[in-house]
């Protein structure tokens, strides 16, 4: 589908839908679709109606529990929380629900983000001291030497779930290392793709058309250099030249509204004066944007991106949000207040963990482009560590890989169904050559392994 039908979800819906789908009444809601597709419209809102039944379509599949199994996967976790925790949870917004036919339904990983937060986690028994055997080093290491240069291999796939699988002609993506300011010398190791795209796409994939008459899945494995430069814009003055001198230098698009829900809404403008209010220091500035986000939004998992509404205003609305929300709301409101960002996304490496990740980009004098990563930041914040806190204020740590530099941007081929991610490509999309409709992201699964890690000088 193309970027007109996506970029339809920044109008509202009709009243009256709106009001069938979010009472839970999502078969008249679709009806009521229909009957207004019948009729002559006007363009945009004829591609809404048809987004808007995709969504509905997929909507179900976020949400597969009632009251008693959302308490069960809490106390599978949590054995100790009782109805008045979880009630109390609910009404504070930190459990996530809709109503399917007259009763409630709880997100599928309303449960996982509870567990993230101090006092559940001592619930659980797990030690709470600030501390990251696994992030703390590299920190180390970069704040001593300056850089920290590695070169990581990884083995990557993508793979309809067994049970959804039928014969016949299948498109792949999967995403791979695209060059950019910290990433250079890409190399593809093994695997057969049709075609891979440039090193400088905005979304970096490689691509498969086969045949598959028995359940398969689609794999890489690829290499490349990451290096990432101290930079303390705080509290150091601006080096003599850029820290990443190969980094495309800021251009308009960097400071403008984007696609479907990089909006410079009321709000936002509101909430970037406030927390603006009394500097014009860029650095400054850029520093409260990232402290508001990564201590005022609680992490939160998220329904897919597709279901959500304004996404950078809605984590400052909601005051919630996972690591894509909260880069886009300190994209947003870099932007505003005239400071070029830029989006990246890809995978984020952990100890025995390779998993989708997105940050962010911000450009300073002097400096040029610098990272920043609110849900990393946050993290930090929660757990009471302000000096990996501070750190993720211009700096990410090398265990990233980046394929993508723009949200909402487009595949190469262009899917023919609505990607289960149209605004971006962490794990790689399928569907079915042919088929009526494309896969949900209950349908298709990937594994992204590191087979190694090796230091560099």
């Amino acid at each position: 589908m193309t970027h007109d039908f996506i970029d339809a979800l920044s109008m509202p819906l009709p009243e009256d839908i709106l009001k069938r789908k979010w009472a839970g009444d999502l078969e008249d809601a679709v009806k009521a679709i229909d009957l207004r597709l019948e009729s002559e419209l006007p363009g945009m809102l004829r591609r809404r109606l048809i987004t808007e039944k995709e969504r509905i379509r997929r909507l179900p599949t976020q949400y597969p529990w009632n009251r008693a199994q959302a308490m069960a996967q809490l106390r599978a976790l949590v054995p100790d929380v009782t109805e008045e925790e979880f009630d109390a949870l609910e009404l504070a917004g930190r459990i996530d629900f809709i109503y399917l036919g007259g009763e409630k339904r709880y997100f599928v990983r309303f449960h996982k983000t509870l567990v993230k937060f101090p006092d559940m986690m001592r619930r659980m028994g797990k030690v709470v001291d600030g501390k990251s055997p696994w992030l703390d080093p590299m920190i180390a290491a970069i704040r001593e030497k300056g850089c920290l240069r590695r070169r990581i291999t990884l083995e990557t796939s993508v793979y309809v779930d067994e049970d959804a699988f039928v014969p016949g002609d299948y498109r792949a993506w999967l995403p791979i290392p695209a060059r950019s300011a910290q990433q250079s010398d890409i190399r593809l190791l093994s695997g057969d793709p049709d075609e891979i795209a440039p090193e400088d796409a905005e979304a970096r994939t490689a691509y498969w058309r086969r045949t598959l008459t028995a359940w398969d899945k689609f794999r890489l494995t690829y290499s490349y250099v990451t290096c990432i430069r101290y930079a303390d814009p705080l509290h150091a003055p601006a080096p003599d030249a850029p820290l990443y001198p190969d980094a495309p230098p800021p251009t308009g698009a960097d400071l403008q509204e984007e696609g479907a829900y990089i909006h410079f809404t009321p709000y936002l403008r509101a909430l970037e004066k406030e927390l603006a209010q009394g500097t014009e220091d860029p650095a400054e500035k850029a520093w409260r944007y990232y402290e508001f986000v990564t201590t005022k939004v609680k992490y939160s998992f998220m329904r897919d991106y597709f279901q959500i509404d304004h996404h950078g205003e809605y984590c400052a609305v909601n005051l919630k949000g996972d690591c894509g929300l909260q880069a886009l709301l300190f994209i947003s409101l870099c932007r505003i207040g005239g400071i070029p960002a830029r989006w990246q996304s890809g995978l984020s490496i952990d100890d025995g963990y390779v998993g989708s990740h997105d940050w962010a980009q911000f450009y300073l004098p002097g400096w040029g482009w610098l990272f920043a990563d609110p849900s990393f930041g946050g993290g930090a914040y929660r757990n009471g560590s302000a000096s990996r806190h501070a750190f993720y204020f211009g700096n990410i740590d090398p265990m990233r890989m980046a394929a993508n530099r723009r949200y909402q941007a487009e595949i190469t081929p262009p899917m023919e169904h609505f990607r289960i991610d149209p605004f971006d490509n962490q794990s790689g999309e399928i569907e079915r050559v042919g088929a009526e409709e494309g896969f949900t992201g209950r349908q298709v699964d990937g594994d992204a392994v590191l087979l190694s890690v090796e230091d560099l000088p």
